[in-house]
């Protein structure tokens, strides 16, 4: 039993990604350490503390992928100064960079909606639309792009470029006029203390109303000729 038990750690241990890292905070000094990312969660060991952050997969409620270099994870931790407000960590990789497979298996073990920042090459269309991603003041300028899977968006602004899976990210999607199209997202909405956020585009061409018919039928798991007939 113990050799078995012994086995499975040293299992994990070399499955498990190291990256030296820094715990971005934002009223006090960042914390310098390592991130493990292993089969069971992701863990923060602090440079010189025996005190380790470990938060198991199903512990994380959301995993954010600012770039491939930076990541949130979002803990159901309550912080009573921010009147229970869910705990963020923040963190910053200083040498080498969180790649496409490793999220991709964080993805898969998390189980859970994500946020993905990072879009190395965006597939071939079945639909595009240029828009105007609409933000609290002003907006940024793009192209939203629409395969049987997900939902891109494609724009010069890094920080707005997004993946979302239509089967794990997008809850709902809604258009009041042909020249207006929201997506309803399952993420970690911090002004609102929600875990949905409703990203808001003004369309350079009018929705094609049957696109967007599929496309709500397909969101929602309906089949299309019976739909017809109700």
């Amino acid at each position: 039993m113990r050799l078995a038990l012994a086995f499975l750690l040293f299992a994990e241990v070399l499955a498990a990604q190291t990256f030296p890292a820094v715990q971005k905070k934002r009223f006090w000094p960042d914390a310098r350490g390592e991130i493990r990312i292993t089969e069971n969660g992701i863990e923060f060991q602090k440079a010189g503390e025996e005190a380790l952050l470990r938060w198991s997969y199903p512990d994380i409620q959301h995993f954010d992928r600012l770039s491939r270099t930076e990541f949130v994870v979002l803990t159901y931790e309550d912080q009573r100064w921010k009147l229970g407000r869910d705990r963020r960590y923040h963190f910053q990789v200083t040498s080498g960079e969180l790649t496409n497979e490793s999220f991709e298996r964080i993805r898969n073990r998390l189980g859970k909606p994500v946020t993905n920042r990072v879009v190395a090459a965006f597939p071939p269309p079945e639909y595009e639309l240029p828009v105007k991603h609409l933000h609290a003041l002003g907006g940024c300028e793009g192209n939203l792009i629409f395969t049987p899977e997900a939902v891109y968006y494609s724009t010069p602004h890094e920080e707005d470029v997004r993946e979302w899976r239509l089967n794990e990210e997008i809850q709902s999607v809604w258009s009041a006029d042909p020249f207006y199209l929201e997506l309803h997202i399952y993420e970690d909405n911090r002004r609102e203390f929600g875990r949905t956020r409703i990203y808001k585009f003004t369309l350079k061409e009018p929705l094609d109303p049957e696109f967007y018919r599929r496309l709500k039928l397909k969101l929602y798991g309906l089949d299309a000729s019976r739909a017809r007939t109700r």
